[in-house]
């Protein structure tokens, strides 16, 4: 009997093994890697009603380094002469100031008169390989050079009008009512246009409205030319350059700014796959 007692207590006691159900993995939500995001085309400016299909719009390249080329050769010469006058307290220069002021004054009749009344064109516009056109591809009258080539200097003109005539008022007289005035005038004349062109998609100012003009692009003529006039036309190699490096520059930013994207983009991947790994 007490074989049996034991037998029995034993086999209470030992509890049946349950089966373990294995539990069904749960599949891990992998993350999509985001698009990379395409760069927008630039979109081609309309061309303007009546303008020839021969001619492209100047782009604002070109239009930068003809502004600066005619700053340099209107006023080097001249801001150099004001600054001598400064430092040699405007009595010792003699001579040699007069000159540099005269040669200063010749430099903007040549670059703002005489060349654009003779071609059309003036230093900026030969460097940067540009020039201003009507929509038949005629020239412009001469007045529309005159004005655009000289605005800047004649706003430069208005501010020293008013600025030395303006306290003078007070004092009476007419003369500097009206020097006062026209300095005015050429001041606002100058904003004026200024705004035109910030707002024209063409980048057209208020004489070239005014005068139905486009600065376009210049492709020189078969024809070879000889002397002054072949010398002018060489110096659209230095704007060709200038604008090359301009452009492999900006070039290689951008390259550099989409793989530092990329991989921006990589690693922030990882980063998402490894969170869920875990």
């Amino acid at each position: 009997m007490g074989l049996l007692d034991k037998v029995e207590s034993t086999e209470k006691d030992v509890k049946k093994a349950k089966p373990v159900v294995a539990k069904k993995a749960k599949p891990v939500p992998t993350k999509e890697k985001k698009p990379k995001k395409e760069k927008k085309p630039k979109e081609k400016k309309a061309r303007p009603v009546g303008l020839s299909s021969e001619f492209e719009i100047a782009p604002k390249l070109s239009r930068v380094i003809s502004w600066w080329v005619n700053f340099v050769a209107n006023f080097a010469i001249l801001i150099g002469a004001l600054v001598m006058n400064v430092i040699t307290g405007g009595g010792s220069g003699g001579f040699e100031n007069t000159l540099l002021f005269i040669v200063g004054f010749l430099a903007i009749l040549f670059n703002g008169i005489f060349l654009p009344l003779n071609t059309g064109r003036n230093l900026g516009q030969y460097t940067a390989s540009t020039r201003s056109i009507r929509g038949d591809g005629s020239k412009p009258l001469f007045i529309h050079s005159l004005f655009v080539n000289n605005i800047g200097l004649l706003s430069l003109i208005g501010f020293i009008l008013v600025f030395t005539q303006a306290g003078k008022i007070p004092d009476g007289g007419t003369a500097p009512a009206v020097w006062t005035t026209v300095g005015s005038i050429f001041m606002i004349l100058w904003i004026v246009n200024w705004q035109f062109t910030r707002n024209s998609d063409l980048n057209q100012g208020l004489f070239d409205l005014m005068f139905g003009a486009y600065l376009v692009r210049y492709i020189p003529e078969e024809k070879a030319t000889s002397g002054f006039r072949a010398r002018l036309e060489s110096m659209s190699q230095f704007g060709e350059k200038y604008a090359q490096r301009v452009e492999d520059r900006a070039k290689a930013r951008e390259e550099k700014a989409l793989e530092k994207q990329s991989e921006s983009e990589e690693e922030n991947n990882d980063a998402e796959d490894e969170q869920a790994d875990d």
